[in-house]
């Protein structure tokens, strides 16, 4: 689903070496580091905004420079830790332009458009954000409107920058618990970054973790122990 070949991100200069490894489907991998250490820079260079400095990544067997811009969106969605400003848009609306890459030129919803987006609503249990404009949302609610959207995209893989930064614990709890449900069910390959070493624990999946130190990111399984993890990607 997702592999990686002599890969090396950054800008203009390495940040990271990045190990040989291959993602696979139906599963939820943590991505953990030190602030700066590289983590959304992965992020991005697998999403396709940033190029490698060498190597290569592939998604599902085609190598990403060689995905065509306008079908990249249906094969990778991004969900970034920073909300964009929108106003006067409804967060229907909002969500809604993850199928953008599917409708016609009009950009008319079709059934099938609608039922992704009422499936997403009632998936992440945000009924009740429907007719509310964005900029009334609390950081929270957006975050989740903001996993909506990605949703919606309906792509393989999903990638998400600190997603449960601004949730309380239970929204938390519920997110994580939901994208590890999404993962498995829908056969999609979902890489979150996260600081909550011991949430991330608790759903008993893989990690990709920085070595701030030797400025490394390597594939560890779901058998590490907490302090293993902090040793390799926090001290």
């Amino acid at each position: 689903m997702i592999r990686t070949e002599n890969l090396n991100i950054g800008y203009r200069k390495s940040l990271l070496t990045v190990d040989d490894f291959n993602l696979k489907e139906g599963k939820l991998y943590f991505l953990i580091g030190k602030n700066g250490s590289g983590k959304s820079t992965f992020l991005k260079t697998i999403s396709g905004q940033l190029s490698p400095i060498s190597g290569s990544v592939f998604l599902q067997n085609k190598q990403s420079i060689e995905i065509p811009f306008g079908e990249l969106p249906k094969t990778v969605s991004f969900v970034s830790s920073h909300f964009p400003l929108v106003d006067f848009l409804r967060v229907e609306e909002f969500i809604a332009l993850g199928r953008s890459f599917y409708t016609s030129y009009s950009g008319r919803l079709q059934n099938i458009d609608n039922e992704s987006i009422n499936h997403s609503f009632s998936r992440l249990k945000i009924e009740h954000l429907r007719g509310r404009f964005t900029s009334q949302l609390s950081d929270g609610e957006k975050q989740l409107v903001a996993i909506a959207k990605a949703l919606v995209q309906e792509t393989p893989i999903i990638l998400l920058d600190e997603p449960t930064a601004f949730l309380d614990y239970s929204n938390k709890i519920l997110v994580l618990e939901m994208l590890k449900s999404i993962a498995k069910e829908m056969n999609k390959c979902i890489i979150l970054s996260s600081h909550d070493i011991d949430m991330s624990l608790e759903m008993e999946s893989d990690f990709l973790a920085v070595n701030f130190e030797e400025k490394f990111l390597q594939l560890i399984d779901s058998s590490a122990n907490k302090q293993d993890l902090l040793r390799i990607s926090f001290e």
